[in-house]
């Protein structure tokens, strides 16, 4: 979802420099580049573990997670947009009868019910995962295996659209094929195996998926 369906990494990085501004740190002044590469696609369970980790928090992790959501909705709520492209692919996609569509994402499935309410998607994808669902997140393959099992198909049936390098190695690991749309803030040499590489959703063709099969 965030990074796909919707243009969210921006703020989820604004919410964390938010919230580590409040606890004493500069900001994004404070990023680390191989941070930001590492966090993207994470669960919130191993996102906050490497938060706890890169910056030495002391909190409980239960509370920056809600900290950081807290921080996070409230930017959702005013700035947040979909993706270009996105509109008009759900659409292609919903008119294919033979395609079922899945959400598989690392974020919790609060965030996720928030996002598809906000751009009336709700109805849109008949499975919906979060990262709480599963025991691993990404990458690990589980979040995709259990998509799959879910969705009654084979991975190796299924093709996933990513943009994080946390999220290609999870769809790989699972058997999916995978289209790459690679996150513009990060070097594309940076990125692992894909089937497809798309510089933007808007790029993305029904071919592109029918291809594989």
């Amino acid at each position: 979802m965030d990074g796909v369906i919707i243009d969210s990494e921006p703020l989820w990085e604004k919410s964390e420099s938010i919230m580590l501004k409040q606890k004493g740190f500069g900001g994004n002044e404070s990023y680390r580049k191989q941070y930001r590469k590492k966090i993207m696609g994470l669960s919130q369970r191993d996102s906050v573990k490497l938060l706890k980790e890169t910056f030495g928090l002391d909190e409980p992790p239960e509370e920056i997670l809600r900290t950081r959501l807290g921080i996070l909705l409230e930017l959702y709520e005013k700035e947040l947009r979909l993706s270009d492209g996105i509109p008009q692919l759900l659409k292609i996609l919903s008119g294919e009868k033979h395609i079922k569509t899945a959400l598989a994402s690392g974020s919790p499935m609060k965030v996720i019910e928030f996002v598809l309410e906000k751009f009336s998607l709700s109805d849109t994808f008949r499975i919906k995962v979060s990262g709480d669902c599963v025991e691993e997140g990404k990458p690990r393959p589980d979040i995709y295996l259990e998509t799959s099992r879910r969705l009654e198909v084979s991975p190796e049936e299924c093709v996933a659209i990513e943009d994080s390098i946390n999220g290609i190695v999870s769809a790989k690991e699972a058997g999916m094929r995978c289209i790459a749309v690679p996150d513009p803030r990060i070097a594309t040499e940076d990125y692992p195996h894909a089937d497809i590489f798309r510089k933007s959703v808007s790029e993305i063709r029904l071919e592109d998926i029918k291809g594989f099969a």
